[in-house]
């Protein structure tokens, strides 16, 4: 569905209705295994849009206010890594397969590795961040740039989420070693986590958050019709989002919205409606399946009545 088929009235008619329609909703709660996100509001909403035609629409509370992208910040990773080393040397270190298990699961890592099931999980993040290239330095740099390049400008990392990451990041340490002793990772594990901690810690507001999706919707172009990402990397990552971007909540997911997504535990989700909208949403409330549960509702009732389910 073309960008310039749809009707902007109806379509932020849609999304008031869609924020308005979860605003009772007390479900979930906010993370705070990383203390620095229990600090956000609570009950912040919003909603972002992009179309394909480049219109942007949002409703709810702020689209400027910043948020830590956590876990939406994997996708950057894997996009960078796909489109520098191509998808053979990327799924020769970790694999794509759904893993019906949460996202930070040392068991699932243990007994079905020794490579990471898929690049969504915390342990495939973390082996994918060993790879990023260059020494220390460059790598915080390597990431910077991608960022820049997948959001549209660059963005800040909020040291004091990244100072509570390194401080409270022993799951994550343990799924590190061991994958270091099974030499999926090779180099430093503690350098490969402050890249890691250091992704996780980039903060974006809605309006920006909606700008990588679209880049996903509309074949990897921007606005001006420039390749930002290859067409074989937007099929590749727009199938993982499908089937591994909200852990073992994906499949769930994918039957209420027909959106490929990716969540965080901040709250946000990003999500694809293929050659129509890249959408961002965020509200910080999330469930024990770390997706925010207004997040979801808000996507289900879009894909409802905008027909943006994609197997419509």
């Amino acid at each position: 569905m073309s960008g310039s088929l749809l009707d902007e009235k109806h379509i932020q008619q849609v999304l008031d209705e869609a924020v308005a329609s979860v605003r009772d909703c007390q479900e979930g709660r906010v993370a705070d295994y990383i203390p620095e996100l229990a600090q956000v509001d609570a009950e912040f909403t919003g909603v972002s849009v992009r179309l394909t035609d480049g219109r942007y629409l949002f409703s709810g509370d702020s689209d400027r206010e910043r948020f830590s992208l956590q876990s939406v910040a994997k996708l950057v990773l894997l996009i960078g890594l796909l489109e520098e080393f191509g998808e053979e040397q990327v799924f020769s270190w970790v694999k794509v397969e759904p893993s019906g298990d949460d996202f930070s699961s040392v068991a699932r890592l243990d007994q079905f590795g020794p490579l990471p099931s898929n690049p969504m999980l915390n342990a495939g993040a973390i082996a994918l961040s060993s790879h990023i290239p260059g020494n220390n330095e460059a790598r915080f740099a390597w990431l910077n740039r991608w960022v820049e390049r997948l959001f549209g400008k660059g963005l800040a990392v909020n040291m004091q989420v990244f100072a509570s990451e390194r401080r409270t990041g022993d799951r994550n340490r343990a799924l590190a070693y061991l994958m270091k002793s099974n030499n999926v990772i090779t180099g430093s594990v503690e350098e490969t986590l402050e890249h890691y901690f250091y992704l996780c810690s980039f903060e974006a507001s809605l309006q920006q958050s909606s700008y990588l999706p679209y880049l996903l919707a509309h074949s990897g172009c921007n606005s001006e019709g420039m390749q930002i990402i290859s067409k074989k990397t937007v099929q590749h990552v727009n199938a993982i989002m499908a089937t591994c971007g909200l852990y073992n909540e994906s499949g769930t997911h994918l039957v209420r919205t027909g959106m490929p997504a990716k969540s965080g535990v901040a709250g946000y989700i990003v999500a694809v409606v293929p050659e129509t909208a890249g959408i961002a949403v965020l509200s910080p409330r999330i469930n024990q399946k770390g997706t925010s549960v207004r997040g979801e509702k808000i996507l289900a009732y879009l894909a409802n009545e905008l027909n943006w389910h994609f197997y419509r």
